[in-house]
């Protein structure tokens, strides 16, 4: 069953289901642009159609033909719609790269089937989900910026360098989480996230022993019948409200902040490459500055046209994992993550994914974003390392993400 809806008709249909423990997952567009095919919806009556974990390493063709087989299986039963989830984890199912084990168990791919929809074609603009009914806090298990974080963040930071001195690295997304006690009332997490940091990929995913709350600004693929599009952000700068054009006119000149984004774009275009009709690959914007709630981003976007037989899933397997979360050889990235970071990242760094019967799909970054299972909750941050990163301004980058969060975190 498919059906028009209001945000706030999702909502309240979401807050049901949510009481009801019925899983269920709310993509909105709260930004409202409709121009750029943003769209929000709710899919209820979920039942998992396929899942993959850590056994699963035959490769990205292979794993590309298995989510072939299982959505077609999927659509033959009536879906009308498909949930996917990819963890960071995952990327050891596309190709021999070595990760950490699994975050508390979590499938490394999940795909659910969605027996109901409620559409909103277009996205509204922010305050249509509605502020939060309640107040709410979350409580941190840790000290927030805390001194043995702070070391380590700088460390791996140094180790970084010597690696891009030593020709084995251009760039590295470094990343670490901060730990929480699951939100008893996640409903208003969520309209608390949505009012301050209205974004065009939020999510709030239930599903059994997991919940994803995210405020992700970033696209990471799109597929519209044989286009293919990857959207990568790199280069943030905090916002703070005094000086705000200036901030966008430095983010926009920043020699840095540039050449740490062509990097991605040129690993987009790679990636775009490998399933795409040749010479159709094409940079279509480049070093845009998008202004958010608390911090400015640097976006570029790359296009082309899938060959005669692939479909989103080839797309899917020849993009991931996001080089925006890895940095740029990516293999080599993701071989040094797994050596610098203390553990696994679980879905963040990794896409959440909405595919139509037709084919077309929309898939998004897992960043800011609270992830809880197991009675455990995180949210992680991190940056871009280059060669001419400063340990206190990645530092302070990386915080600067967590902005979306701190007005909830009791102190």
């Amino acid at each position: 069953m498919s059906v028009q809806g209001s945000l706030a008709e999702m909502r309240d249909a979401a807050e049901r289901s949510r009481t009801a423990a019925e899983p269920f997952a709310c993509l909105v567009s709260a930004r409202g642009h409709a121009e750029l095919g943003r769209r929000s919806l709710m899919a209820s009556q979920l039942s998992l159609a396929w899942h993959a974990s850590a056994d699963l390493s035959g490769g990205s063709a292979d794993v590309a033909e298995r989510l072939r087989l299982a959505s077609r299986r999927a659509f033959e039963r009536g879906a009308q719609g498909l949930l996917v989830l990819v963890t960071h984890e995952a990327s050891a199912c596309f190709d021999r790269i070595p990760v950490h084990d699994d975050w508390l168990g979590l499938p490394r791919i999940q795909m659910w089937s969605a027996g109901s929809v409620m559409r909103r074609a277009g996205g509204e603009g922010g305050g249509a989900w509605g502020e939060p009914r309640r107040p709410v806090k979350l409580k941190a298990r840790e000290a927030l910026e805390s001194p043995r974080l702070k070391d380590w963040h700088s460390q791996a930071l140094s180790k970084i360098h010597e690696a891009i001195a030593s020709g084995r690295l251009y760039q590295l997304c470094l990343t670490f989480p901060v730990s929480f006690s699951p939100p008893d009332d996640p409903a208003t997490v969520f309209a608390a996230l949505l009012a301050r940091n209205p974004v065009d990929h939020a999510a709030w995913v239930s599903l059994p022993d997991f919940e994803l709350l995210s405020a992700s600004p970033e696209r990471f693929l799109s597929v519209q019948g044989r286009e293919a599009l990857l959207r990568p952000m790199k280069g943030t700068r905090r916002l703070d409200g005094s000086s705000t054009e200036q901030i966008l006119r430095e983010l926009g000149e920043s020699i840095k902040d540039r050449a740490e984004n062509v990097m991605i774009t040129d690993l987009a275009r790679n990636d775009l490459g490998r399933v795409c009709v040749p010479g159709s690959v094409r940079v279509e914007s480049l070093f845009e500055v998008e202004r958010y709630a608390s911090v400015a981003q640097m976006t570029s976007t790359i296009r082309g046209e899938l060959r005669t037989g692939l479909d989103v899933w080839d797309a899917l397997a020849a993009a991931f994992p996001p080089g925006s979360m890895t940095g740029a050889p990516k293999i080599e990235a993701c071989r040094m993550i797994r050596e610098l970071e203390q553990g696994p990242r679980g879905l963040y760094g990794g896409v959440l994914g909405w595919v139509e019967p037709s084919g077309d799909a929309e898939f998004s970054v897992v960043i800011r974003s609270l992830q809880s299972r197991g009675g455990e909750a995180r949210w992680d941050i991190g940056g871009g390392i280059v060669h001419d990163s400063e340990a206190a301004s990645e530092w302070d980058e990386a915080w600067a993400k967590f902005a979306a969060l701190r007005h909830l975190v009791s102190t």
